[in-house]
């Protein structure tokens, strides 16, 4: 699935210019790799820092998750740079019902509810939930971006805040070594995904500082949470 844009570079670049971007200074080329023959690439350096462009074109799938799971942000620049993923959409029903899960977990914590048709409605309470909180969170995200007259494109900076939502999948786990309603399971992935929407945020707006970045993660997370609540005691 990542493989297809390195596969199609040759023709991409006749087509549009400074299309990847460096992982380590995140400085614009336009290609990720010279082929030489069948098998024998060589990785482009930077001409800005001298490194390899994206050593990430070699490593396996499980590397790069690894690498993202540690928070290392030149495994976001790959991934939101470098790679065309297809049929981003699924991706959005798997973090949508992932948010969903976690969200059905914390609100379980608190009720008392036993009954099977109690619980199948408080999940599907939760999954409009997780779609108003999303859609706030990442309206926040755009109204930033307009504030500050950025020339991102849209669709991309939608699609790469979703990406930001990946640590919720580690709920199916959660429930698999009974770790869904322990506190402190709860707080690591709520720091863990704040970590990594401050990680995409840096990648998206590169000449914003950290502090800044870090700054409109929390009020976009504030406003989702806020939003979330008032459309719990409005609705439900």
């Amino acid at each position: 699935m990542w493989k297809t844009r390195y596969k199609n570079q040759s023709a991409s670049v006749s087509k549009e210019k400074e299309e990847f971007a460096c992982v380590n200074c995140q400085e614009f080329t336009s290609t990720l790799y010279k082929k030489y023959s069948e098998g024998v690439i060589r990785l482009t350096e930077c001409d800005n820092c001298g490194e390899v462009v994206d050593k990430y074109i070699e490593y396996d799938v499980v590397l790069v998750v690894i690498d993202l799971m540690l928070q290392y942000v030149q495994a976001y620049r790959h991934l939101l740079l470098n790679v065309r993923i297809q049929r981003p959409e699924r991706l959005f029903v798997i973090f949508w019902l992932s948010h969903a899960a976690d969200v059905w977990i914390r609100d379980n914590k608190n009720n008392e509810a036993k009954e099977l048709t109690d619980q199948e409605w408080m999940f599907y309470r939760c999954l409009l939930l997780s779609v108003v909180e999303i859609f706030s969170f990442i309206s926040a995200i755009l109204m930033y971006s307009l504030w500050k007259n950025d020339e991102t494109n849209y669709r991309q900076l939608i699609a790469s805040t979703l990406l930001g939502y990946y640590g919720n999948v580690a709920v199916f786990i959660s429930f698999v070594f009974c770790l869904s309603h322990r506190t402190s399971y709860q707080i690591v992935m709520q720091i863990f995904l704040l970590v990594s929407h401050i990680q995409v945020q840096r990648v998206l707006f590169p000449a914003v500082s950290a502090t800044d970045n870090i700054i409109v993660v929390l009020t976009a997370k504030t406003f989702s949470t806020y939003t979330g609540s008032l459309f719990t005691s409005s609705v439900f």
